[in-house]
């Protein structure tokens, strides 16, 4: 019988979630790999910037993006999922934000091997071992715009779709480019008004466009699907 804390039921029915509560071998796995190429690099960049912040990063998921990073996605800040259950920034994570990116992505055809999920805010905002209830996304998307830099700048190729998930993704991506995007992702197809795949906003209605949010997810990822050729 399915435990009824399991949040991502389609990675769950797949062999595929990670967490360190229900199915420790997959994270197990997943750390082995962690410094394999092609992520190694960025995930030896998370260590470091765990060093410098005192902060509790996931790493990157070592099955995202294997193909080459042709779409990057970036939303506000880890989950408690990604932080404690699973260590990891991945569709495959114990929680509806990651069930539902998965499940947009089966819908539309963007596969996992092509793109990559990140956050602009590399740490757990509201992480009760950090205070996490006296600090916000906006203090905190201040603190990290100079890793967010850091980390574009690393990105191995220029991807060729950049999806900016939910308000605060979106605001921090126009604050840590007011003087300009950087230059080898100028050319990249920006969607800045995608939002967050996350339970409730997932399900509610767009007030500007009358669609519900699930529908315009969907789209954004189709297109995106169509513009990397994964269809």
């Amino acid at each position: 019988m399915r435990p009824n804390y399991v949040k991502n039921k389609l990675a769950y029915e797949r062999g595929q979630l990670l967490s360190k509560d229900f199915a420790p071998h997959n994270v197990e796995n997943k750390l082995a790999r962690r410094y394999d190429d092609p992520r190694g690099v960025l995930n030896i960049w998370v260590d470091e910037t765990r060093e410098q912040t005192g902060e509790s990063i996931p790493y990157f998921d070592p099955d995202a993006g294997i193909e080459g990073v042709r779409v990057l996605m970036l939303l506000q800040d880890p989950s408690n999922a990604a932080d404690g259950e699973s260590g990891f920034i991945s569709r495959y994570n114990n929680d509806p934000t990651a069930q539902n990116v998965y499940k947009t992505c089966e819908a539309t055809g963007l596969r996992y091997e092509t793109y990559l999920p990140w956050n602009v805010v590399p740490w757990w905002v509201r992480n009760p071992a950090m205070g996490g209830q006296g600090r916000t996304l906006a203090n905190q998307a201040a603190r990290a715009r100079p890793y967010l830099i850091e980390f574009l700048d690393l990105l191995p190729e220029a991807p060729a779709v950049i999806i900016l998930s939910g308000n605060e993704a979106q605001k921090a991506w126009r604050s840590a480019t007011k003087s300009g995007v950087p230059a080898k992702l100028r050319g990249a197809k920006i969607f800045d008004d995608c939002p967050h795949p996350a339970g409730q906003a997932y399900n509610n209605i767009d007030q500007k466009t009358g669609i519900k949010n699930s529908i315009r997810l969907e789209r954004i990822f189709a297109e995106a699907a169509q513009r990397v050729g994964n269809t």
